[in-house]
Order: C-alpha cells, then sequence, then structure tokens
C-alpha cells in the first residue's frame, strides 16, 4: 500500500486543537463583550388563562378562534401557536382584557417552564 500524497489528508485524521482565549482578546482590545438579549415570546399560557378569566370557557374560546378545544389546552400546556391562530388568539385577548397588544404577556424562552411550575 502507498503511503498518502504529502497534500493529502489520512482518512482518520484529526485536526489539532484550536485554543482561542477570548477574556484574553477583550483585554488586550479594550472592548467590551456585546450585551446579550433577552429573547422573549408570547406566554400563551398567561394569554389563555386571562380569557378564561375574563368569563371565556375553553370551548367557547377555541370556538371563537374557529381551532378545537383540545388545540386550546395543548397551547395552554406549552405547544406554540400556528401564526394566523396565534393573531385570532391574540386579538381575542385585547377584545377580552381591554389592553392594548404592547401590553401581551412575555416570557423569556428558557424560562417558560421554570414561571409555570410556580403557578
Amino acid at each position: 500500500m502507498k503511503p498518502p500524497a504529502p497534500e493529502q489528508m489520512p482518512l482518520f485524521h484529526s485536526p489539532e486543537p484550536v485554543r482561542v482565549s477570548i477574556a484574553a482578546h477583550v483585554l488586550e482590545s479594550n472592548q467590551a463583550l456585546p450585551a446579550r438579549t433577552e429573547v422573549k415570546r408570547i406566554d400563551w399560557f398567561r394569554v389563555i388563562t386571562m380569557v378564561l378569566r375574563g368569563g371565556y370557557s375553553i370551548q367557547t374560546a377555541a370556538d371563537t378562534i374557529n381551532v378545537a378545544r383540545t388545540t386550546v389546552i395543548g397551547w395552554k400546556q406549552g405547544a406554540e401557536p400556528r401564526y394566523t391562530e396565534g393573531e385570532r388568539l391574540v386579538q381575542l385577548w385585547i377584545e377580552v382584557t381591554a389592553l392594548d397588544r404592547s401590553k401581551l404577556p412575555m416570557v423569556a424562552v428558557g424560562d417558560c417552564w421554570a414561571y409555570h411550575s410556580k403557578i
């Protein structure tokens, strides 16, 4: 068997690990790390709970936004609605609560279940 040509890499070649020190780079360049933005999403659990506390049953809320009752239950348990269905639920929430869309309950993406476990 011939040895591989110098410009070819062996089949099971593993590259050398590269170590980069970000902290040293930041200290050398005197630049601060960029601020971490927190990703938030609509807290569908709270949206549905507020609609239900506004006098709707799960069935009437589901009928109003034209989805199955079990779909609303799934959203309350953590599933994400499709865009159009979510928009209809938001419109129902606005009607029931008389609040502006900017007041929608939001939750950080990583914190949603930690938040709901305390309720």
